[in-house]
């Protein structure tokens, strides 16, 4: 199509059409839908599947990736904090951060509250990427790709497919007037 062809057709519409175009919101088709559900869900089993190399109650498997983020971190001072807080207090801190990441893993394979999910298994990722992105033997794509995928289920309401979030979407919809709680929580899914 050639410029002045183009300059023409522009000129036909109104300035609101072409306001309503550019701003009309993507639909997505069932299969898309579905698909994004699927990558949902196994972004959460990835989850899962790495808590078993840190079970408690000792986090054991946790310990020598802590004094990999010590010596390899790409913050200055990240390696600091590690040192002076989270070695002080492994196994508490060890704890939380198993259990965020069980958190993730079930909001995302149960599509329960998985933009909270989602979200903070992009935090958890940015701090595997902080820590371990230049640290020998690491992948750092790999903590690169799960902040994005993170950031992605985030955007979109994957867990309305093949989820929880499909049934509780439309009651905190409904009771989304009632406050700023419902809002925020409909939010979530």
């Amino acid at each position: 199509m050639s410029i002045s062809l183009r300059k023409r057709r522009q000129s036909v519409l109104s300035p609101s059409e072409r306001n309503d175009a550019a701003t009309a919101p993507i639909t997505l088709s069932e299969r898309s839908i579905t698909g994004l559900a699927l990558i949902r869900i196994f972004v959460g089993y990835l989850w899962f599947q790495q808590l078993f190399w840190k079970l408690p109650p000792d986090f054991a498997g946790l310990r020598p990736y802590i004094a990999k983020e010590i010596q390899h971190t790409i913050l200055p001072g990240y390696s600091f904090i590690l040192q002076h807080t989270f070695v002080p207090f492994f196994v508490p801190l060890a704890a939380c951060i198993w259990t965020a990441e069980l958190i993730v893993s079930i909001c995302l394979m149960f599509g329960l509250f998985t933009r909270f999910g989602a979200l903070l298994s992009a935090l958890l990722a940015f701090q595997l990427y902080v820590g371990l992105a230049y640290a020998p033997g690491e992948w750092y794509w790999t903590y690169g790709m799960l902040v994005l995928l993170g950031l992605v289920l985030t955007a979109i309401p994957a867990g309305r497919r093949l989820g929880f979030d499909q049934w509780l979407a439309p009651r905190f919809a409904a009771s989304s007037s009632r406050g700023r709680l419902s809002r925020i929580l409909g939010w979530l899914v």
